[in-house]
């Protein structure tokens, strides 16, 4: 809701207020942001007060010799008339580069799409005011965009050059917001390959802090979303404030506290090798930056950020539609496939559960190995003798949906694209390019190139029934043409554009975002991806921190999580596919190993696991979020609370010995229904307990002997019994008691063996009435 009074605008989600004010040198300050505003009248006690200038201000208006420019709370600023904070907007022109805008119109104006970005869908208020330098020629509005029905409010720039000379802009923020310290924590997020979504807490100390990407694209180093928050806010309560990028390229944010202690925040484009120039009348928009304010703690924040991203990002035929459970065929086969492994592999899939067969990497061209073949997207007949349409209509025929690797935006040295074509890559004109994975990046700044990656996907996505595509992006951008003051910035929107064009003409393709794993989820590709490749990385372990700090700001259903080998690829870490299933059930289901090698025993727990996945599939792509425990008691405890069921996720940190009795912490369920509680069944390897076995056996066995290989391929011991019915008010008081966890000593019905690292998935469904 978006209500204008004198000099003041009220912008209100369900739960949230703006106060901003024009009533201040004619400038727009924030006021306050906080809890919902119901039923004033009288705002004035909210309003900043001027008495005398601090210290050595500077004054911008003798009339008004109390007020500088660096003591009020700005929502948008430019430097060099007093405001010594970081600014938003940094520009020049022939008149100079200090720019005076001043408040000249305020109006409610339809949500209007984005030039050149994408623009979120769906309803939602947008409030224009328009600022100007008559002097300097120039104008400046500034957008806000209240998403109500999810607690979200966006914030955007668009500059304009009304006069003759040329203007360059050097920095313009997406989104300024100043705020008094509360004893706020800063909450960041880096990562590298294989290892995305850490966790940086810190005070926010009198300093400036900046953080952001200068890869060519968003990217795993920094993330764009971060939380302030204050230092008493749990999971569960206290202020918490999150905030985003709707955008795809580098990107910068500042958090700077000054020695009064009033916190300026900013977010938007990275200046670094960013500069625009704007004729006449040209115009600089940038891209939409969001904010959620929650007195609900972090999970407050999450499920705002959660609710915004599946009802106004991601396209909107696939919002809240339930996604396919899949099987990628990657690490079960790497480039080592042909027809015949692949029709296998699907034939099982299919006994199995799954209802879409990704083919991976290797279907084109020379690609036998990763230093060839990128841009060449003809089928290798060699390896499938039938090609695509062939290869589409078997597995068709199965019953299950067909999709297909891509890495659009890459091309190879070694390729029949780039042997005709070797302008089409990035290159600085004078240096070798910087290999990055063996390969090049394609110059999509180029609209020759634009137009050759749309017609080289549109001939495969038409050459058979492809459901679903994979869209990968595997190295930075380096060796860029710097004459270009703002490629990398170009690049993006030329991807957009692609992007674009694939959506209209496919609007109902599943797409799934990979960037080397997730170093490229952001909100502007989800705004064209379903879903996303969470990493690289599918060990469980390393993923429940990653899914659960990632879940923060993202939805599980644009999560990508993926049931491997036992034994990780990456980590070599082994664990059961049980536990794997655990914690990849939190999102959207997939499996990557080879399906030919599994045991009986194997193929039954995952059927298992994908009928329970399938039975409660809304609730675990599209409820409630909630993270409970992030290791703290050495448990990560993740509840996804549905209409009418909970699906809790529990993950075991280092197992130890003489363990305490544990309470299972439920939140949201209804105080007076009553519910049926038990743990998903699971089986446990003989193999696990080792020698052990021969305190119970009438024959002695080696460890690793034969006999008991040839038993663990085929029965599994049963796991702990954990089951029954209670009221939904005791639940929710963390009054749920789990048996005892092994601890060196007992085993039966009533233990839970789960050993470093392990696993366990609980489910609460509401009874009816009667039952």
């Amino acid at each position: 809701m978006i209500t204008l009074h004198d000099g003041l605008i009220e912008l209100s989600t369900i739960s949230s207020t703006l106060l901003l004010s024009t009533l201040t040198l004619d400038k727009v300050t924030t006021e306050y942001y906080g809890p919902r505003l119901v039923g004033v009248e009288d705002y004035s006690p909210l309003l900043s007060s001027y008495g005398a200038p601090r210290g050595r201000a500077a004054i911008l208006d003798k009339e008004k010799p109390n007020i500088s420019l660096h003591d009020i709370p700005s929502d948008f600023s430019t430097p060099f008339l007093g405001d010594y904070h970081s600014p938003s907007l940094i520009m020049d022109s022939p008149k100079g580069g200090v720019f005076d805008f001043r408040v000249e119109k305020i109006e409610v104006i339809p949500h209007r799409k984005k030039a050149g970005y994408p623009t979120p869908h769906g309803e939602a208020e947008e409030l224009l005011v328009l600022l100007s330098d008559k002097k300097m020629e120039a104008e400046l509005e500034l957008h806000y965009v209240v998403y109500e029905d999810s607690d979200v409010i966006g914030r955007y720039v668009i500059v304009h050059n009304l006069g003759e000379g040329d203007i360059e802009i050097d920095k313009v923020a997406s989104m300024q917001l100043q705020l008094d310290d509360k004893g706020y924590e800063l909450y960041s997020f880096h990562g590298n390959w294989a290892g995305e979504w850490n966790k940086e807490i810190s005070k926010v100390k009198k300093t400036h802090v900046v953080f952001g990407s200068s890869t060519g694209s968003s990217c795993d180093y920094q993330q764009s979303f971060f939380i302030l928050k204050q230092k008493e806010a749990s999971y569960l309560h206290g202020e918490a404030m999150g905030f985003n990028l709707i955008y795809s390229g580098n990107h910068l944010e500042e958090v700077e506290n000054n020695s009064y202690g009033e916190i300026r925040l900013l977010t938007g484009i990275n200046p670094s090798y960013f500069r625009v120039k704007l004729a006449q009348n040209e115009e600089f928009e940038t891209p939409e930056a969001i904010m959620a304010y929650s007195n609900n703690g972090l999970n407050g924040v999450a499920n705002a950020m959660h609710r915004f991203v599946n009802t106004h990002v991601v396209p909107e035929q696939f919002a809240y539609k339930p996604r396919p459970v899949l099987y990628n065929n990657w690490e079960g086969t790497y480039f080592k496939f042909d027809e015949g492994k692949i029709l296998s592999l699907a034939k099982k899939a299919k006994s199995l559960g799954v209802e879409l067969f990704v083919l991976d990497d290797g279907w084109f061209g020379e690609r036998n190995d990763d230093t060839s073949s990128l841009g060449d997207y003809e089928v290798n007949k060699k390896k499938l003798r039938h090609g695509l349409k062939g290869l589409s209509e078997k597995i068709h025929k199965m019953g299950m949906q067909f999709g297909l690797w891509f890495e659009p935006e890459a091309i190879s040295e070694n390729s029949d694209l780039y042997r005709a074509h070797p302008e089409y890559a990035i290159k600085d004109g004078v240096h070798a390019p910087v290999i990055g994975r063996n390969q090049l990046t394609l110059d999509l700044t180029n609209p020759e190139v634009r137009e050759y990656v749309k017609k080289s996907l549109f001939e495969t996505l038409d050459s058979a029934e492809i459901d679903y595509i994979k869209w990968d992006y595997n190295r930075t951008i380096a060796s860029i043409d710097t004459k270009d003051g703002a490629y990398f910035h170009h690049y993006i929107l030329g991807l957009y554009e692609i992007l674009e064009a694939v959506r209209e003409k496919y609007p109902n393709l599943l797409m799934e975002n990979c960037a080397s794993g997730g170093a490229r989820n952001d909100l502007g590709m989800f705004s064209y991806f379903c879903q996303g490749w969470v990493s690289d990385d599918t060990d469980c372990y390393q993923r429940s921190f990653i899914q659960s700090n990632m879940g923060l700001g993202y939805p599980p259903s644009v999560m990508d999580n993926h049931v491997s080998g036992k034994t990780s690829h990456q980590l070599l870490r082994k664990t059961s596919l049980d536990t794997k299933f655990d914690v990849a059930c939190v999102g959207v289901l997939g499996y990557e190993l080879n399906l030919n090698d599994l045991d009986p025993i194997d193929e039954k727990a995952i059927k298992s696991q994908i009928e329970f996945y399938k039975a409660h599939r809304e609730t675990l792509q599209f409820g409630r979020w909630y993270l409970l425990e992030q290791y703290e008691d050495n448990r990560l405890i993740v509840e996804m609370l549905g209409k009418e069921d909970a699906i809790i996720s529990y993950v075991l940190g280092v197992q130890t010995p003489c363990v305490k009795q544990e309470h299972l912490p439920v939140i949201g369920l209804k105080d007076e229904e009553t519910y049926a509680y038990g743990v998903r069944e699971v089986g446990l390897d003989p193999k696990k307990f080792g020698s052990l076995v021969n305190m119970v056996l009438p024959i002695h066995v080696k460890e690793e002997g034969k006999l008991v290989n040839i038993v663990s391929r085929r029965i599994n011991m049963p796991g702990e019994k954990f089951s029954g019915k209670a009221n939904g008010s005791l639940l929710n008081s963390g009054g749920l008691r789990l048996p005892l966890l092994w601890g060196g000593t007992g085993l039966g019905e009533e233990v839970r063996v789960l050993g470093d690292f392990g696993a366990r998935t609980y489910f609460f469904t509401r009874e009816e009435k009667g039952e």
